[in-house]
């Protein structure tokens, strides 16, 4: 049945401003009598209530209260937000450092998807679409997502992949993949130079929670603007922006998989 709107339950509430007052700081018995009002021998027996169920714990030494283990595992329960949420503030952040257009891309396969994408704001900008793919080989995501993988999983993606030529500078063959591969491995970085969109340069870093790669972040970048003194702009705030991110998601108990 649908509680009525403002219908409150006396007791319940006191449960809840005992926990929030706590939270707050004010620990001791009769701090907690004076700040919520609460008879005496109410707040005795609601205290001893949350004490016995692991809600609150009081020290043994100072009779002080505190939080109990109980609250941490309820919050432990609650949904994590979705992963979609998480990155996209990081995109429009490293979107306005950069001007330029971000996405984070997750592997699915033999490709990547796009599950969150920002827009530059320069007038020459390119497009990222929120369920775009790409093949592994061919953007600086799949790069990432390929320098993650072991050896033997890496030989047999080469193994079978058919290479599709997007642009004349696409990677056509297991050796340029395993090129690039290393130098991701070394760098921390991988890069797609005009190999998916002609004019277009990608750079990708992954985003990593107890050394599983979750996922990767990708500037796409019109080549005329990836000098070398951009480039090391860019890889400086890509690093930033995939530690606070990784960061982040471990928080929200994402890479908890």
């Amino acid at each position: 049945m649908k509680q009525p709107a403002g219908t409150t339950v006396k007791s319940a509430d006191r449960v809840l401003d005992i926990l929030e007052a706590v939270a707050k700081g004010h620990a001791s018995f009769s701090t907690l009598m004076t700040v919520l009002g609460i008879p005496r021998s109410s707040l005795f027996q609601l205290l001893g209530n949350l004490v016995a169920r692991g809600y609150l714990q009081q020290d043994d030494a100072t009779a002080r209260y505190r939080l109990g283990d109980r609250i941490a595992e309820l919050a432990r329960g609650r949904p994590a937000p979705p992963l979609q949420t998480l990155v996209l503030p990081m995109l429009q952040k490293l979107s306005q450092e950069t001007n330029e257009t971000t996405g984070f891309y997750i592997r699915d396969g033999e490709h990547v998807t796009a599950i969150a994408t920002q827009t530059g704001g320069q007038a020459l900008a390119y497009t990222m679409r929120v369920g775009e793919m790409a093949p592994l080989y061919a953007i600086s995501s799949g790069k990432i997502a390929l320098s993650h993988m072991s050896d033997r999983d890496i030989k047999a993606y080469l193994a079978n992949v058919q290479f599709e030529r997007f642009t004349p500078q696409t990677l056509t063959s297991a050796k340029q993949v395993w090129d690039q591969i290393r130098q991701a491995r070394e760098e921390g970085f991988a890069y797609a130079r005009e190999e998916f969109t002609v004019g277009i340069t990608g750079v990708a870093a992954g985003v990593l929670v107890q050394g599983e790669l979750i996922g990767s972040i990708n500037l796409a970048v019109p080549s005329v603007r990836f000098t070398k003194s951009s480039a090391a702009a860019i890889r400086q705030r890509l690093r930033a922006a995939a530690g606070e991110l990784a960061g982040t998601i471990e928080k929200a108990g994402l890479g908890q998989r």
